[in-house]
């Protein structure tokens, strides 16, 4: 039994990482500014090579004493689940990152005003190269900072930005499978394609149903049909 269960976690855990997708190229990125002369654009940041090696033509750079200070990138399909945000700042200056935070939005709102992810924690600074877990739907990805360096404020230094996860309705390793349609608001993990905030059971006997695969567990109601209850005059093909 203990081994079975091991199997079936590992299994499962191989299957959410080969599911990572990275979505940065489908959509834009902005910033709060650019340094003098219009370098250090936002959609740097999103862009080959993955490295915290700095220049002014791979990498972001905002405006000395710009506070806040943020970078802002914005999904062009609508809204995403997101499992994690890589990021690689600057080398050799994590004291510029100090006390950012991480957020998933609705809305293009500074300050942020959605789901904080990851808030950097004092004492220390920061490690340049992270991986932030950020299980959450949302349109926007907002990196934020209001401390900074001491000398100079915040300064949005990213070098590069991946934003894993999948479009929302869709899972799998490149985000070609469609959710259930029995999960509520068609919301399932990229992972695996388990209903995140539940299933949705009216076509479902009894109104019963599995909360991770929207099946239904006791069969379809009177007028329903398929194996997910979906179709009120199913075609079978033998």
């Amino acid at each position: 039994m203990v081994l079975a269960l091991l199997i079936i976690i590992n299994t499962t855990f191989k299957w959410i990482v080969i599911a990572q997708h990275n979505l940065t190229p489908y959509g834009t990125a902005t910033q709060s500014s650019w340094l003098d002369g219009g370098i250090g654009h936002a959609q740097f940041a999103i862009q080959p090579p993955i490295s915290n090696a700095f220049s002014m033509t791979i990498c972001t750079h905002t405006n000395l004493s710009d506070k806040p200070a943020w970078w802002m990138f914005q999904f062009s399909f609508g809204s995403a689940f997101i499992t994690e945000v890589q990021i690689y700042y600057r080398h050799g200056a994590a004291y510029r990152m100090d006390g950012f935070k991480l957020y998933v939005t609705n809305t293009s709102t500074v300050p942020p005003d959605g789901y904080l992810c990851y808030e950097d924690p004092d004492p220390g600074f920061p490690n340049i190269t992270q991986t932030i877990p950020c299980f959450q739907f949302g349109k926007y990805v907002i990196y934020y900072d209001t401390k900074g360096d001491g000398t100079y404020g915040p300064l949005v230094e990213l070098c590069y930005v991946a934003i894993y996860g999948c479009p929302r309705g869709m899972w799998g390793p490149n985000c070609n499978n469609a959710c259930s349609s029995l999960c509520v608001n068609q919301h399932c993990h990229p992972g695996n394609g388990s209903c995140v905030y539940g299933c949705d059971p009216q076509q479902c006997l009894y109104t019963k149903c599995n909360i991770y695969t929207g099946a239904c567990t006791k069969g379809c109601a009177n007028g329903w049909e398929g194996q997910y209850c979906l179709c009120t005059r199913c075609r079978y093909i033998f």
